[in-house]
């Protein structure tokens, strides 16, 4: 369970996702997604260390956050100011609309459909609802602001 070896086939894959998505014109983000999935544990399954996958993927996290506030200077800042009503208005209605699909039946319907133990996602509280559907609500800007700055 080596821990360098994770990381060393972490980084290489992170460089082949970089090349191949510049070569492709796509967003390197949906490309290391999609890495993710397929070498993590629901697919292939190459790291040999589950501890390390987890904080490997918080330290990606951190790098993308990283890197983003170094995009974004004090006058963009002020420039996306004129945007915040809409942004409330996108964030309290995608959230709405998530708590609703959670509170009605979406995760007993997905679970006919996906391969997931019985009862993994059991959500009766209407807190739990809410704190899920924002954390999918906020999650989706670390794939949408890198494209949005591409255009």
């Amino acid at each position: 369970e080596s821990v360098g070896q994770d990381l060393l086939l972490f980084l290489a894959s992170s460089v082949v996702v970089t090349l191949l998505s510049s070569f492709l014109n796509i967003s390197p983000i949906l490309g290391y997604l999609v890495a993710g999935a397929i070498l993590g544990p629901h697919g292939l399954d190459v790291f040999s260390n589950a501890k390390a996958d987890v904080e490997l993927g918080d330290f990606g996290i951190l790098f993308l956050l990283f890197e983003e506030g170094l995009e974004v200077s004090s006058a963009r800042l002020k420039k996306l100011t004129n945007y915040l009503p809409l942004g409330f208005a996108q964030i309290s209605l995608t959230t709405g609309v998530i708590t609703a699909a959670i509170l009605l039946g979406a995760p007993q319907f997905l679970e006919r459909l996906l391969p997931l133990e019985r009862g993994f996602i059991d959500i009766q509280n209407p807190t739990e609802a809410v704190v899920l559907a924002l954390a999918g609500t906020l999650s989706t800007s670390a794939f949408i602001f890198p494209v949005l700055k591409e255009r």
